[in-house]
């Protein structure tokens, strides 16, 4: 299901290896936030397109998680990388959006005092992973470049069916 491999710097920032399986996985697959949590990824029913997401959680190290979740579309997809302290709190993120026009966008970098502050935006070729100008087609699709930030863990829409 992942388009996405290798260790991102917010994984590495919670202490979690992300080529290790997930601890838990869950899924609103059609979009109506009806999460529920399943024992694997394979059995994570398919995702509807433009409206379903899926989440990974790992615990890292110190009381630390990180959750990343996907969200397939026609045109793009969504991943977000979240790395939340041992109070809750978010301190790094992670995003990427992979479009099918051949180009995709990237931001990763802390939150402090509850603002994200990018230290990589960028534009790439999706065939690449290279820097590029950015598309025309950007301009269509401004909420689609933005991350969904979750500023504590508890604001996580599945949060309460994470374990304590």
């Amino acid at each position: 299901m992942s388009a996405i491999a290798g260790q991102t710097a917010t994984a590495h920032q919670c202490g979690v290896d992300q080529k290790q399986q997930a601890q838990h996985f869950f899924a609103d697959p059609d979009g109506g936030n009806k999460w529920k949590e399943y024992r694997s990824i394979d059995a994570i029913p398919e995702l509807s397109n433009d409206a379903g997401i899926f989440a990974r959680l790992w615990s890292g190290n110190d009381g630390d998680v990180l959750v990343r979740t996907e969200e397939p579309g026609e045109d793009f997809a969504a991943y977000t990388d979240y790395c939340f302290d041992s109070k809750g709190q978010l301190i790094q993120l992670k995003f990427e959006l992979r479009t099918a026009w051949g180009w995709g966008f990237r931001e990763e970098g802390p939150v402090a005092r509850g603002i994200f502050k990018p230290k990589i935006s960028e534009f790439f070729g999706t065939k690449t992973e290279m820097r590029v100008p950015k598309p025309e087609q950007a301009a269509d699709i401004p909420e689609a470049l933005k991350p969904r930030i979750y500023l504590r863990r508890s604001q996580l829409p599945f949060y309460k069916l994470v374990p304590k």
